[in-house]
């Protein structure tokens, strides 16, 4: 299947890693060009009559004229282009910070309520956010809702698992204001994406008003964000409330977007994620390395290499030399193996298949090369178990969601790159305030590297924000608690004490009248209750939270409006 993204990402992004490389065509251009003189003017051929000539000699015009010097001219520019690095995408982050950064808008107006696509046009939207995340498999995710207003549901996190249940949970009940505006999105796009993070912003929504579409417009226009629109609805079903196909193809027009009709299989998410994908190779200001993507020029290289051989004895033997001294030495250490297995137990001795198997690639590679080969399959916890270097070996852990090892890899390998690498893992383990030390030490240090200080900045600046988060949570339930109104208790018929009051107290609400950040996170079983109460009913928690950045919101424009 032709796929037009691909190849303008190819066109707008080929270059060459090691382009001076390419100046080794000189000497090559004139080692072929004296060659094919030297044949040309060969002193045999010109002592032969010319009448003689064609009968005498084969091959003397035509295409294969001087054929194993035209092979050899292929063969030298291959290697030169393979030595020069041609490439057009970057590597990939094993931590998955080089994964496009994508904010997902989500309309919660009242529109979205109807049912023109089953079960709704909401319930949809986020079926396919929920299987954009699965299929994106990483990344950095924040969540939007707006209707009158707009609210970040979730920041910036790479857990999807994290942003499931508070999708789940957004309705039109939870929005403090009514409506459908857009424009109210774009200050809180700003804050989630900076205008040369070459992120994207993916809207669900099933129409937008036209006094909203320069406003947004102009935003994509000038930053390197891209916008993406799934248009949610059925353009073949009459509805009361029918969806704006024609207004969000117009945004998606004068935002240099893409307008992505819904679909009832995944070829709506694919798409968005090819999109999503291309602006970041197009946009994204990336540390990670470009990919030398020359190695896929060897193949064609040693198919012509093999035309130079001759059938002969030298290369007959060197074959069967590669072919037995393997066998040779696989048999001896099956011999070996089996002598051993008289003088040890079976838990003392690994399995003979694993000990040869590693025995064999232990003649041709680095404990370390093996575990980047197993790395790059994608089989990460293998992959630690074979990396010497305790950094590569904190990052298999980590890519192998087994933080606990990870941090315990990073602080061995005592680097500034590994001890913030392992604040990232603590923060994975939700041991939020111990990450907070650890950023803030690193910060300290004298004659850290710039690169590493920004990130740790931008990671203490997340950890402080999911902290205040907390804070703010707990905050808004003592006020709603404290806010109840006082209601009769019935005695009833249990045995009460003298002052009338029961003997057992809950002790949910006596900790949420005094809970805070501090003794949520520096308690394990404070912090599962506070977890489970959110996780309980985080529509309750969306509400207070909504509400509280509306509030925050105003005090701004009214402090602004004083100035």
């Amino acid at each position: 299947m032709f796929d037009w993204q691909n190849w303008q990402l190819f066109f707008t992004q080929f270059h060459f890693i090691r382009p001076l490389w390419l100046l080794a065509f000189i000497p090559a251009a004139l080692l072929i060009y004296s060659q094919w003189e030297k044949v040309d003017n060969n002193d045999w051929q010109q002592s032969i009559p010319s009448h003689l000539k064609q009968a005498l000699t084969l091959h003397d015009s035509g295409w294969q004229s001087q054929l194993p010097l035209k092979i050899l001219g292929l063969m030298l520019g291959l290697a030169i282009i393979t030595c020069s690095g041609p490439t057009w995408q970057r590597e990939a982050s094993p931590f998955g910070e080089d994964k496009a950064q994508v904010v997902f808008v989500l309309d919660v107006s009242s529109s979205m309520t109807q049912t023109d696509v089953p079960p709704t046009r909401l319930e949809r939207a986020k079926h396919k956010i929920t299987d954009l995340i699965k299929l994106r498999g990483g990344g950095n995710n924040a969540l939007i809702a707006y209707a009158g207003s707009a609210h970040i549901a979730m920041p910036m996190t790479q857990d999807g698992a994290i942003l499931t249940p508070f999708l789940q949970a957004i309705e039109p009940q939870v929005m403090p204001v009514a409506g459908k505006s857009l424009a109210s999105t774009l200050p809180v796009i700003e804050s989630l994406l900076s205008p040369d993070s070459g992120g994207s912003v993916v809207l669900f929504s099933d129409g937008v008003n036209a006094n909203d579409i320069d406003r947004v417009a102009d935003y994509f226009n000038r930053t390197s964000n891209s916008l993406v629109i799934l248009a949610i609805g059925n353009r073949s079903s009459n509805s009361s409330n029918p969806t704006g196909f024609e207004d969000l193809g117009r945004l998606a027009r004068s935002a240099n977007g893409n307008l992505v009709e819904l679909s009832i299989d995944n070829s709506d998410i694919k798409q968005i994620e090819r999109l999503i994908e291309r602006n970041m190779q197009l946009n994204g200001d990336s540390t990670m390395p470009w990919k030398d993507m020359g190695y896929a020029l060897l193949l064609p290289i040693v198919l012509f290499t093999l035309l130079w051989f001759r059938k002969g004895w030298l290369v007959q033997w060197a074959i069967v030399a590669c072919l037995v001294t393997p066998s040779l030495l696989l048999s001896h250490n099956v011999v070996a193996a089996e002598n051993e297995l008289e003088t040890k137990t079976h838990s003392e001795l690994p399995s003979p298949p694993s000990e040869l198997k590693q025995f064999w690639w232990d003649l041709w590679f680095t404990r370390d090369q093996q575990g980047q080969r197993l790395f790059d399959q994608g089989r990460y916890l293998e992959a630690a178990l074979q990396f010497e270097d305790p950094l590569y070996r904190g990052v298999a852990y980590y890519y192998g969601r087994d933080y606990l090892q990870a941090q315990a890899a990073f602080i061995e390998a005592d680097q500034d790159l590994a001890l913030l690498y392992a604040g990232m893992a603590l923060a994975r383990q939700r041991e939020y305030l111990a990450t907070r030390q650890l950023f803030e030490s690193l910060l300290s240090k004298e004659e850290l590297d710039p690169n590493i200080h920004v990130t740790a900045k931008q990671n203490l600046a997340a950890v402080n924000a999911i902290i205040e988060e907390i804070e703010r949570y707990s905050e808004s339930q003592r006020n709603s608690i404290s806010e109840k109104p006082e209601e009769s208790i019935e005695l009833g018929d249990n045995p009460q004490t003298s002052e009338g009051a029961e003997e057992e107290v809950v002790q949910e609400l006596l900790m949420s009248e005094t809970l805070n950040a501090n003794e949520i996170l520096g308690s394990e079983e404070l912090a599962k209750r506070w977890l489970d109460r959110i996780e309980s009913d985080p529509s309750l928690f969306l509400q207070n939270k909504f509400y509280l950045q509306l509030e925050s919101d105003q005090l701004d424009l009214n402090n602004n409006d004083k100035e």
